[in-house]
């Protein structure tokens, strides 16, 4: 479904509906097959799942203009970026999406609307796309949008220092890009995509002006417009005047602040410091459930929250004991105790809901005794390992924990040891480091994880996965234009994972934010923190 309120919702009229691509209709109707999920059903405003007995929105009424939105995220230290294409933690995140606008935008259920894009329209292979913009659209320094943009934005994806773009765009022909006029694109492929489009709704491919090369200063199409940034400290932007979407965004301002620690980010949210806070721990989120002095924002999401294995790195080489380590693991519990319940129970596989997801596969229970055997056959009866935890994200030294506690019946001795939000997803310090870690993805689509995750080119390697013949199953995958054959190539891909991978899924997570009762016009978003980041939509009351 297609919030006729969002800011990119179609106009109304046939000819500025966004014409989907044969790819992309092939998916959608493999998604009807099924029917919306109720995860996704409930990020739309239905009912609640796990302990959030439903979800919450800011509430509505008459939009008013002025003030200035501060929110508050945990920061990412020095690594900070406003690069989208180099971006890695949601704080990242929330500049770049009110910076720079995406090509299809994605709705609250995860449905796509059209952004800079109108149509995107597929030849009968899926080995060429033709892209029509939107034409008007103008770059905060007043240059107007338009093909050589999204050309340059493509080639600057694709250069390997853009490690986060990268592998969206690693299918195209680069050479072969042609502007047919000032609107339209032509995108050859190296190789079929059956939805091309799909790469295009995450913020690491959002676009930017031809010739920037300089993010100190950055220019977008979005609807803040950049005026200060201290990484680790924060940032500060004004509104963008002449923004394509009528009367959007509200207010005149909006800040963005590093607080790492999720008490201080909560005091202040209730001091009035900040109007709205990423991440709101759970025990919290159920107490101000009640004393309703803040507005939990809750949203149902395939949001993955997991344990991962390095699979080059002793003992984790040996498949028995990453299957062990699965199985020792108590994923209801987990979900009622580290996150009280603001969650489903995950399968070690991403994507619960979306199309293409494989529901065959059983549900992993816990099972100490098969576990036993597993680490008796690999000749590690008393495996003794470091798992490295941090509060970068509300469950995990939680989780970390009662995972601890719980591998002690396998014989099994994990030591935890929690490291500073700041470093735990730095590159350059621990991230893709670590042998044994915790870890948290949005999944807006099953191409887009495993494209970011496992796939060869994925720049978040995390659990170091390298197969060929699992990687041709993979593109196989994405390229299958027939709705039927594409799931039964998504399930094998899927299956080996379920099997062999180097992922302990236990949760799809509920977003959990908290805002001032001050603030109105956020509404949870399967797709992300505080509404998605749609500060755009947002207004601030006296």
């Amino acid at each position: 479904m297609t919030d006729p309120n969002h800011p990119y919702a179609p106009s109304g009229t046939e000819t500025d509906r966004y014409r989907l691509s044969r790819g992309t209709l092939l998916r959608g109707a493999a998604g009807a097959m099924v029917g919306m999920s109720p995860l996704l059903a409930a990020a739309c405003g239905g009912s609640g799942g796990g302990g959030s007995g439903g979800t919450a929105s800011t509430g509505g009424g008459k939009p008013v203009r002025g003030g200035t939105i501060r929110a508050g995220f945990v920061g990412g230290g020095t690594a900070e970026t406003l690069n989208p294409y180099a971006g890695v933690t949601p704080i990242d995140e929330s500049r770049v999406q009110n910076i720079y606008d995406p090509l299809f935008v994605q709705n609250p259920d995860l449905t796509t609307s059209p952004g800079l894009a109108m149509e995107m329209n597929a030849n009968a292979e899926a080995t060429e796309y033709e892209v029509k913009l939107r034409p008007g659209v103008e770059f905060h320094n007043g240059k107007t949008f338009g093909a050589e943009d999204l050309i340059y934005s493509i080639r600057l994806m694709a250069k390997p220092a853009n490690f986060a773009s990268l592998p969206f765009v690693a299918g195209i022909d680069l050479n072969g890009l042609k502007a047919v006029n000032p609107t339209t694109v032509r995108i050859p492929l190296k190789f079929p995509d059956a939805d091309l489009g799909a790469n295009f709704v995450y913020w690491n491919t959002w676009i930017v002006q031809d010739g920037e090369t300089d993010f100190t200063n950055p220019v977008g199409t979005g609807p803040f417009m950049f005026e200060s940034f201290q990484p680790g400290q924060q940032s500060t932007f004004k509104k963008n005047p002449n923004y394509w979407v009528t009367g959007k965004p509200y207010v005149d301002g909006l800040v963005i602040k590093s607080i790492d620690d999720n008490n201080a980010r909560l005091n202040a949210l209730l001091s009035g410091e900040i109007d709205a806070m990423a991440q709101l721990p759970t025990p919290q989120a159920k107490a101000h459930q009640s004393t309703g002095d803040i507005t939990v924002l809750i949203a149902p999401s395939p949001q993955a929250m997991m344990f991962y294995m390095d699979t080059t790195q002793a003992p984790f080489t040996d498949v028995r004991v990453r299957q062990a380590i699965r199985l020792i693991a108590d994923r209801k519990a987990l979900v009622d105790s580290a996150i009280n319940g603001f969650g489903t129970v995950g399968n070690d596989i991403v994507g619960k809901g979306l199309p293409f997801y494989d529901n065959d596969l059983p549900q992993r229970e816990q099972d100490i005794d098969k576990a036993k055997s597993l680490l008796k056959a690999a000749g590690q009866e008393n495996l003794k390992v470091l798992l490295r935890t941090s509060p970068i994200f509300p469950g995990f030294v939680e989780a970390a924990t009662l995972l601890a506690e719980q591998a002690k019946a396998a014989g099994v001795t994990i030591q935890l040891k929690q490291v500073p939000p700041n470093s735990y997803y730095n590159p350059s310090l621990l991230y893709l480091k670590m042998a044994f870690a915790e870890t948290q993805w949005p999944v807006p689509s099953l191409k887009f994880w495993y494209l970011q995750a496992l796939s060869a080119q994925a720049p978040y390697n995390e659990t170091h996965w390298k197969d060929k013949s699992w990687n041709d199953l993979l593109f196989k995958a994405i390229g299958t234009t027939d709705a039927t054959a594409a799931q039964d190539t998504w399930n094998q891909v899927q299956e080996i994972q379920w099997n062999q991978g180097g992922y302990l899924n236990w949760t799809n997570a509920d977003w959990v934010d908290g805002v001032s009762t001050k603030l109105k016009g956020l509404a949870p978003h399967a797709g992300g923190v505080l509404g998605n980041y749609l500060f755009m939509n947002a207004w601030l009351t006296a």
